[in-house]
């Protein structure tokens, strides 16, 4: 058998000028996974990685974090979220001026909770195919993206490999929904619960791939660190 860990990257900069890079906290949640994954002596591979900053930033820590010799990390844009400004702008299109103002449009990235109702929202459209773009790449091609990139690793990279993909939360709950053989939905509203620098363990062998853990934190679980715990 061998074994793919899904990483979720570290905590975002959510309401700075680039949140495409780890604040302070997901540097620091990163560290401790890093060392989790140093002290499980487990040789790791090789590590793939999105081409966001915020998770190439977090494939490099996690390398850094083993002493003797660093995993090589393979960048692999097919782990690239998705574009929530673009959903986001394409969904606020479809909506009337009222609709727009009782949502707190477009001033919401300084309200969490708002923030993400509206996210929420914008992206069951986009599941659905209610909202489209030229410049937006709708669900069907982002799951396809995905579910043909982790194919082809598995054939690529053969048996009783270790593996680690850092990534984003939409491709997690994209990975699990298929691996599961679940809805779209469902896949969309995994994202919603996969905390920062969490971990989703996939084994797999020439016949079949399962789920062992999803969105696991076994290096944060610990009343000293619970304070690092975070979704956004």
């Amino acid at each position: 058998m061998s074994t793919i860990y899904l990483v979720r990257h570290g905590q975002a900069s959510f309401g700075t000028d680039n949140y495409d890079q780890l604040s302070a906290t997901g540097r620091e949640q990163v560290r401790h996974l890093g060392r989790y994954f140093a002290e499980l002596g487990e040789r790791i591979d090789r590590i793939y990685s999105g081409s966001l900053q915020r998770q190439t930033e977090t494939a490099e820590i996690i390398a850094e974090s083993f002493p003797s010799a660093a995993p090589p990390i393979a960048i692999e844009p097919a782990f690239d979220e998705y574009d929530s400004d673009l959903i986001l702008h394409t969904f606020a299109k479809s909506l009337t001026p009222g609709q727009l103002e009782e949502a707190g449009w477009p001033g919401l990235r300084t309200d969490r909770r708002k923030f993400q109702f509206f996210l929420e929202r914008a992206a069951r459209a986009w599941v659905d195919a209610q909202i489209e773009s030229e410049a937006m790449t709708p669900w069907r091609g982002f799951h396809g993206r995905i579910t043909s990139a982790i194919e082809n690793i598995m054939r690529a990279e053969g048996r009783a490999k270790t593996l680690i993909i850092s990534t984003s939360g939409g491709v997690i709950g994209t990975v699990v929904a298929h691996v599961m053989g679940l809805s779209n939905h469902v896949g969309i509203e995994l994202n919603w619960a996969v905390h920062n620098a969490s971990i989703t363990r996939l084994i797999y062998n020439a016949e079949k791939v399962s789920l062992s853990l999803f969105n696991g934190l076994p290096h944060l679980d610990r009343a000293e660190l619970r304070a690092l715990i975070t979704y956004r």
